[in-house]
C-alpha cells in the first residue's frame, strides 16, 4: 500500500471512529480519493451539499491523517463530477479493506438474515435461502430467486454466504455478479489460465451468482457455466442463483442451462406490501440518530412501493435535510419536504389523485365511478370499491378520513375494513395480485 493509499484509508479509518454509523454511509461511503499531488488531495464527493459536512466535521481528520502519513498538512480540493471515477486511488471504505484480506472479501458482512425483513413478499424466498446455507446440496439444488431490482435478492445471497461461514468458516464459497464470473472467465481464457478457473469454481461448497440473466448471448460463457454448474451439481455443492425474470423468460439462454436452472427451488420476491415498508423503515432507522414519528413511516411506506432502495435513498435525503436543519425528530412535513425532488424526479412517486384511481379501477372491472362512490351493495361494485380504496390507502399520502370523503363520504373505518380485506386476498388470490398489478401501471401511466 503506498502513501496515497495509507493516507486514503486513514481518513477512512478515522471518520469511521468520529462519526455515527448513519453519517459514515451516507456522507463517507461513496467518497473517493483522486490524486494527491503537491500537498493537495482532490476528494470525489457525489454530492456538492456533502461538502459542508467535510469541512465542518472532518477537516481535522484530514489534516491528521496528513500529517501522520506525509509529515505535513494537506490541502482538500472537492470534486462533484468525474468522468474516470474508476481511476480513484482508493474508493473502498475501511471495513471492505479488512474485508479484501480476509479469504471471502466478496462477501458483505452487513447483509444478514438477522436484518432481513421478512414480508409476504419475500417469505419463500427467506425459508429457501435458510434452508440451503443450513443444509447445502440437499434440499433446493438450485436454489433460483428471481424479481424486480431493489427488493433483497442480493441481500439473501449475503445472508446464504455469511450464515454458511458461521456454520463451517471453512467453508468455500464465492459470490459473484454475473459481470463478474464472465470477466473472470475472458481474463483467464485470454492468459490461458483455464485450468486455474476451473479450479477456483468447480471445487467450491457455494456458488452464489447474481444477476444471471446477463448471461445471454455469451455462448462460450455459458458453455464453461454449463460445466461448473454440472461439476458442482453432480458433487451436491450448493448452487444459488438469482435474476430478474423467471427462468422460463430468460431469453438467448441455451435451453439445457434454463432446464437445470428449474431442477430445484425457483421461487420469486415481489415488491413489499405497506406494513413490510414501515418495518423496513423501522428497521432502517435505527441507523440513524433522529426520532421518526408512526405518521411519518406511514407516510414514506405510502410513498414509496417499488422497491427498498427507493425507501433507503428516502432516508438519506432525509437524513441530508436533518443535518443541515438540526433537527431531532422527522415529522411527516419534514419527510415531504426532504423528498419532495426525488419525487418529482422519479415517474413512479409523482403524485397520484384518488379520482384517477378510481377511474381506472372502474375501466378494469366495468363499474362506472358513480357506482364506486355510491351506495349499492352489488358485488362487482364492493369490490372495484373495495380495491380502490385499498389502493388509494397504498398508493398516496392520503388520510384515512379523506380516502373515506372521496367515496361518499364514508367513515375511515370503512377504508380500514377494504384495505384488510383486500390485503388479506392478496395473500390467497395470485389472479388479483396480477389484477392490482396491472391497474397500478395503468395508474402510473
Amino acid at each position: 500500500m503506498d502513501q496515497k493509499q495509507t493516507f486514503w484509508s486513514r481518513v477512512l479509518q478515522l471518520a469511521k471512529a468520529k462519526l455515527n454509523q448513519g453519517a459514515y454511509d451516507f456522507y463517507v461511503e461513496n467518497a473517493q480519493l483522486l490524486d494527491i499531488a503537491s500537498n493537495r488531495a482532490q476528494i470525489f464527493l457525489d454530492s456538492p451539499y456533502k461538502q459542508l459536512f467535510w469541512d465542518q466535521n472532518l477537516k481535522d481528520i484530514l489534516i491528521t491523517a496528513g500529517f501522520e502519513i506525509f509529515d505535513s498538512q494537506i490541502a482538500i480540493d472537492y470534486q462533484f463530477t468525474t468522468d474516470t471515477p474508476e481511476q480513484a486511488i482508493v474508493s473502498k471504505p475501511v471495513a471492505q479493506l479488512q474485508e479484501e484480506q480476509s479469504p471471502h472479501p466478496d462477501i458483505k458482512p452487513q447483509y444478514t438474515f438477522a436484518n432481513f425483513v421478512q414480508g409476504i413478499n419475500n417469505q419463500m424466498a427467506k425459508a429457501g435461502a435458510l434452508g440451503v446455507a443450513d443444509n447445502p446440496g440437499i434440499y433446493y439444488n438450485p436454489l433460483f430467486i428471481y424479481g424486480g431490482p431493489g427488493l433483497g435478492k442480493t441481500h439473501l445471497l449475503n445472508a446464504i454466504g455469511n450464515k454458511a461461514l458461521e456454520n463451517n468458516p471453512n467453508a468455500r464459497i464465492k459470490y459473484v455478479s454475473t459481470e463478474t464470473f464472465i470477466n473472470d472467465f475472458l481474463d483467464h481464457l485470454r492468459l490461458n489460465k483455464m485450468e486455474q478457473f476451473k479450479e477456483i469454481y468447480r471445487n467450491l461448497d457455494f456458488l452464489l451468482i447474481d444477476d444471471i440473466q446477463f448471461l445471454r448471448n455469451k455462448a462460450s460463457t455459458q458453455e464453461e457455466f454449463f460445466h461448473t454448474f454440472n461439476a458442482l451439481y453432480d458433487k451436491n455443492k450448493q448452487i444459488v442463483l438469482t435474476s430478474d425474470r423467471n427462468p422460463d423468460y430468460l431469453d438467448n439462454l441455451e435451453e439445457r442451462i434454463v432446464t437445470r436452472f428449474k431442477w430445484g427451488l425457483t421461487t420469486d420476491i415481489t415488491p413489499p406490501d405497506l406494513e413490510t415498508r414501515i418495518a423496513i423503515l423501522r428497521n432502517k432507522c435505527e441507523e440513524y440518530p433522529y426520532d421518526f414519528t408512526d405518521d411519518t413511516l406511514s407516510y414514506l411506506a405510502g410513498q414509496f412501493d417499488s422497491n427498498v432502495r427507493d425507501l433507503e435513498g428516502a432516508l438519506k435525503d432525509i437524513h441530508l435535510l436533518a443535518s443541515v436543519k438540526h433537527l431531532t425528530e422527522i415529522t411527516v412535513d419534514v419527510a415531504a419536504e426532504a423528498i419532495r425532488a426525488r419525487k418529482q424526479t422519479n415517474p413512479i412517486n409523482t403524485v397520484i389523485a384518488i379520482e384517477t384511481i378510481q377511474h381506472e379501477v372502474g375501466e378494469f372491472y366495468g363499474v362506472s365511478l358513480k357506482e364506486i362512490k355510491g351506495a349499492k351493495r352489488v358485488q362487482n361494485i364492493v369490490h372495484a370499491r373495495q380495491v380502490a380504496m385499498y389502493l388509494a390507502r397504498e398508493m398516496t399520502d392520503n388520510s384515512l378520513p379523506k380516502i373515506g370523503k372521496e367515496f361518499g363520504n364514508r367513515d375511515h373505518t370503512t377504508v380500514m375494513h377494504a384495505h384488510n380485506k383486500i390485503k388479506n386476498m392478496l395473500s390467497d388470490d395470485e389472479n388479483l395480485e396480477i389484477e392490482l398489478t396491472t391497474i397500478k401501471n395503468k395508474i402510473r401511466n
